[in-house]
This record gives C-alpha cells, sequence and structure tokens, in this order.
C-alpha cells in the first residue's frame, strides 16, 4: 500500500466491483485479476503523485498522472467487460468509471485498498462539464499569440451515428476537445522548457495516445448497434501549426514524424560487423517452426502493450504460432487455440509489424523466411521459461517516447559501441530445413493444466516505452554479422534480414510489468544476467525478405518501411516484435535440455 503524508491530495477513483452483474464463474478468475490490476494503478498512480511533487506546471497532475490513469482504467475495465461478454451479456454503463480525481487526504487517510466507496457517485469524465467546446474538434488557439495545436476533425468523418449511440459519442467528441485545449495550454505553460523534442515528446505524442483512445472509444460506441466506422485512425495524430508568427525549423522528431527519407537508409557494406560473443555455457540451440505470416493472420492490435484495446498496436502486425492472438485474448484462450507450429505443444505467439513497399500506405509485404531459435546464455545453463511470459524487444515510440541511438539526421553510426555484441551467424543457406525428422517429439497434451498461476502481475495496464531498448534489428543476408538501426539497402544477390533478439534474464516471479520490460532484461555486455534474475531460453526472431526492392531511396521516395503508429513516422528506430510463451512444460523443458547440452535440435 502507497503511504502518504497526512496533508498529501490522494487519486480516489469511481467502484467498478459494486456496478458489475453477477460474474459467471468461467469469467470470475479474469475479473478479479483486472479488479486487483485497477487498485494496482490507483497505487501506482498515488505514488507518482508522491515522486513528483513540485514537477511540471498547473496541468501537470492532468496530463501525467490523471490522464493515463484514466487510459489505463478505460482499457482495464474493458477487458472486464469483455470477459463477462464471452459467456453472458456485456455490461454497459462502466464507461464513466475510467475517470479519477484528486482529492485531499485528510487527516492520515491513506488510499483505499480496492475502489472508493461505492456509495460514491462515479465521477463524469471531463468532457461532461457544461463549459466544455462543442464536439466539433477543431482546434481551440492558445490564449496567447503564437504556435498552435490543430488536429484532424473526427465529428466530420463519422457515419450517421445510431441513437443508442449518440450519448457516449456526443460525450467522446467533447473529450477530443478538452484534450486538444489541455494540449495547447501546456504549449503555453511549458514555452521555453526541454530540448528541441520537447514539444513531441512530452505534448503531441501523448495527445496523440489520448486520441487514439478517444477515438477508438468513439468507434466500439457505434460498433455496438451498426457497423463499426473504419478509416479513423490516421485522424489521431495532431501537428503543431502557427499562429501567425514565423514558422520554426522543425525538430528532428518532426522530421521523422513526417515520414522516412533517403537519410534513413544505409548501404549495409559501410556497416562495421561486430564481434560475435561465445556462449560456452549453454551453447545448444532449439529451432521452432511455425511457418511464415502468408496464412493471413495479421492485426493492429498489440496484446501486451494495449490488451482489451482494438487496434492498440496503431500499425499492423504479422504473426506466425496461435492463430487467436488479438487485443482480447487471454491466458486461457491462448492455451486453448491451434497453432501454425509444427510441434503442437508450441501455442507461443510471436509478432512483429509489416513491411510496406510504396509508401505508409502502401502493400504489406511479408517474409519468405520465419526462424524462430532460442538459444543460451555466455555466462549460465538456462531454465525454462514460465507459461504466458511476456516478450518485447524494440521501441515502438522511439520517435515521440525518447530518443534512439541513430536518428534520421544522424550519419551512419553502426559501430560496436551502438549496436549488440551478440549477432546472428544464421543465412538462408545455413538455416535449418524444416522437416519432422528434426523435431523432438511432444503431443499437446499439456496445455490448460500447466498454466501459471495468474495475478495481477501478469496483465499490466500499458506504460510508456523505454526509448534505451530501441535496438538494431536491420540486416541483409551475406552480412549477418552487421545489424543497423537505419534501413538497409542490400547488395545484388542479397535479400533484407530483420533480427530481433528478446530479452534473457527473468525475475523468476513475473510474467509481464508495467512498463512489459523490467520482468525480464537483456544480458549485460559480456552475456551475463543479473545478479537478481535467472537466464531463459533467448528467442531470436529471424525474419528474411525475398521480393522488398533494393532501389536507392531518393529523398522521400524510399523502396520499403517499416508500419508504426501515426506518431512515428515509419522511422526504422520503431522497429520491434513481441511475444507470449504458450509452450508446454515438457516442450520447454526439451528446449532447455537442447540447449544445456549444447545440442542443435
Amino acid at each position: 500500500m502507497v503511504n502518504l503524508s497526512a496533508s498529501a491530495d490522494t487519486i480516489t477513483c469511481p467502484n467498478v466491483a459494486d456496478k458489475l452483474p453477477d460474474i459467471p464463474a468461467q469469467a470470475q478468475a479474469e475479473v478479479d485479476r483486472n479488479l486487483k490490476l485497477l487498485q494496482t494503478q490507483i497505487n501506482e498512480a498515488n505514488n507518482r503523485l508522491i515522486t513528483s511533487a513540485g514537477e511540471g506546471g498547473p496541468n501537470f497532475v492532468q496530463n501525467a498522472i490523471l490522464g493515463p490513469l484514466a487510459d489505463k482504467r478505460t482499457a482495464t475495465i474493458n477487458r472486464i467487460a469483455t470477459a463477462i461478454g464471452r459467456v453472458a451479456d456485456r455490461p454497459t454503463g462502466l464507461d464513466g468509471l475510467a475517470t479519477c480525481k484528486l482529492g485531499n487526504g485528510g487527516g492520515a487517510t491513506a488510499p483505499a485498498t480496492q475502489d472508493p466507496d461505492a456509495s460514491e457517485p462515479p465521477t463524469s469524465p471531463p468532457s461532461d462539464d457544461a463549459t466544455t467546446p462543442p464536439s466539433d474538434n477543431a482546434t481551440t488557439p492558445p490564449a496567447t499569440g503564437g504556435n498552435k495545436i490543430t488536429c484532424p476533425d473526427v465529428a466530420g468523418k463519422l457515419p450517421e451515428i445510431p441513437a443508442q449511440a449518440q450519448a457516449e459519442v456526443d460525450r467522446n467528441l467533447k473529450l477530443l476537445q478538452t484534450q486538444i485545449n489541455e494540449a495547447n495550454n501546456r504549449l503555453i505553460t511549458s514555452a521555453g522548457e526541454g530540448g528541441p523534442n520537447f514539444v513531441q515528446n512530452a505534448i503531441l505524442g501523448p495527445l496523440a495516445d489520448k486520441r487514439t483512445a478517444t477515438i477508438n472509444r468513439i468507434a466500439t460506441a457505434i460498433g455496438r448497434v451498426a457497423d463499426r466506422p473504419t478509416g479513423l485512425d490516421g485522424l489521431a495524430k495532431c501537428t503543431l501549426g502557427n499562429g501567425g508568427a514565423a514558422t520554426s525549423k522543425p525538430s528532428a522528431s518532426a522530421k521523422a514524424a513526417s515520414g522516412p527519407t533517403a537519410d534513413d537508409f544505409v548501404d549495409i557494406q559501410s556497416v562495421d560487423p561486430v564481434q560475435q560473443l561465445q556462449r560456452t555455457a549453454s551453447s545448444g540451440t532449439f529451432v521452432s517452426r511455425c511457418g511464415t505470416p502468408q496464412e493471413g493472420h495479421a492485426n493492429s492490435d498489440n496484446v501486451i502493450t494495449a490488451p482489451g484495446v482494438a487496434k492498440g498496436g496503431q500499425q499492423q502486425n504479422d504473426y506466425v504460432g496461435n492463430v487467436s492472438t488479438d487485443a482480447f485474448s487471454t491466458n486461457e484462450s491462448l492455451a486453448a487455440s491451434d497453432t501454425t507450429c509444427r510441434i503442437r505443444a508450441d501455442r507461443s505467439t510471436y509478432f512483429w509489424p509489416v513491411l510496406r513497399v510504396g509508401g505508409a500506405d502502401g502493400n504489406a509485404v511479408r517474409p519468405s523466411l520465419v526462424q524462430l531459435q532460442f538459444r543460451g546464455n555466455a555466462m549460465s545453463k538456462v531454465t525454462a521459461a514460465p507459461q504466458f511470459l511476456r516478450l518485447i524487444t524494440g521501441d515502438a515510440q522511439a520517435v515521440s517516447g525518447g530518443r534512439p541511438s541513430d536518428t534520421a539526421s544522424d550519419a551512419p553510426s553502426d559501430t560496436a559501441s551502438d549496436v549488440p555484441t551478440d549477432l546472428p551467424t544464421d543465412v538462408p543457406t545455413d538455416l535449418p530445413s524444416d522437416t519432422a525428422s528434426d523435431v523432438p517429439s511432444d503431443p499437446p497434451t499439456d496445455t490448460a493444466s500447466a498454466k501459471a498461476s495468474d495475478t495481477a502481475t501478469d496483465a499490466p495496464s500499458d506504460a510508456p516505452s523505454d526509448a534505451a531498448n530501441a535496438r538494431p534489428t536491420w540486416s541483409c543476408t551475406g552480412f549477418a554479422n552487421r545489424l543497423t538501426d537505419k534501413y538497409p539497402i542490400c547488395p545484388s544477390g542479397s535479400n533484407l534480414m530483420r533480427v530481433f533478439d528478446m530479452p534473457s534474464c527473468w525475475d523468476g516471479q513475473n510474467l509481464d510489468s508495467a512498463d512489459h520490460r523490467t520482468h525480464v532484461v537483456f544480458p549485460d555486455e559480456n552475456g551475463a544476467c543479473p545478479a537478481d534474475t535467472q537466464a531463459v531460453p533467448q528467442l531470436r526472431v529471424t525474419l528474411v525478405y525475398d521480393d522488398v526492392p533494393n532501389t536507392q531511396p531518393d529523398g522521400t521516395n524510399v523502396p520499403f518501411m517499416v508500419d508504426s503508429a501515426p506518431s512515428e513516422g515509419n522511422s526504422p528506430n520503431t522497429d520491434h516484435a513481441g511475444a507470449i510463451a504458450v509452450m508446454s512444460k515438457q516442450l520447454m523443458n526439451n528446449v532447455v535440455r537442447c540447449i544445456n547440452s549444447g545440442r542443435r535440435c
């Protein structure tokens, strides 16, 4: 429990548990887990309230704590409604319970151990204020001259709104305007703060995230009673316009957000090779063969970073392995699903954003080869990874949320100092053949019964990504000992490669963490895991593309780009991948034995 001083303000939130209908037995565990998560979110927000005391301007608490908390609660409450809706009538009227408020603790009051007392009326969303501007989310200029934030109109892009959805749509349209007003106020009060990327990172990026969630709620409200509207994703991103002053030079992040250029590409032959790290302690490998995503399993969800939020990934992802994965997947649904993997006991999900040819809205191209290789640790044996362990590598928000090591405006600097010390050695000619004879026999008899227990730590709310986790992923076949965080131009006879190494030092307790990274981290530069972690098999995902053009880029006319969120401008730095481990215990033990005994399985 978070302890606050006697005079401190505390965050109070509407009670959710008491507003639910009778919970079916099949949904009880998932509902209980998410109710606990709601309390965890309140505790974290109150802790942030303490540690950030004195920071920011007058809107800091709303923008940096209460706003993100409302977004997290929206996703969690949606998961609760979805869990119940799978086996009974989906509960309605819960949307207004997401918004919390800042009250005064008075005496020695500390945050409640559960949501506040049920007798407290639900806090109305900010948009319900009678002083809120009209629902057309055109921009309201700041109170002073200069730059202002402008956003695409949403109301004018909606279809006819059913009467049953009108109130919810109107409320969220007003909320879009409130978000713009708050962002413009933040623009005024923060004048002169931060570096050249401050506005993009601290104002425009968070605004785009809030608008994405709000626009999704509008589409969901309409979709409950009519066809869900499409084509709204591109309306989330706002820009900094000029209110009459001379236009300022765009920042590096604004340049990146406008789309990739020739500066984002590098000749792979000019990238320095890196010395390989020797894995002598556990030198074996295990390959799970799950085909390629030609089967068509793709969506713009991200069940790890945005569970319960349709299109929460904000870019299209390709999948292999588990055939059911989407934003609403649970541990139980993943364990019960079919798989594309040759070994049926591997129901894990593996995913990454698609590549596009022909611009940001161009055709998605799929890899011609996918290798899923589990490897050892340089300094120790590996132990079994738990079922449902969440893994993320790379930073999908590298442009708006942090500073990548090589930005689009930099000259290539891919040296041993900014790339991992352990790079791939497998090229298409030496990737293992996909035959039944070289995989261990492991019938899918151990699935749901082997599930790890579900606690509040295995379904955390979304948290900002860590820009330091942006890692070079791009290479070419024949040059596998060179990775770059720019798009590579491959020579004739060589194909584009993407290589994703997942973190592999597990804390031994949690299946996920609030930032999706601290529960499992990368080894240090010598390959050793931190003292309070244990080495588990490291997943390396290698993708090869034989149909991506190798033409030289010319200005903004580039041969290919990674799909990305609107705020990220298809930057190569935002490349990333994710996985959820859903192997049976027997199969995972086979993986560990192969790796620790030095075999190639």
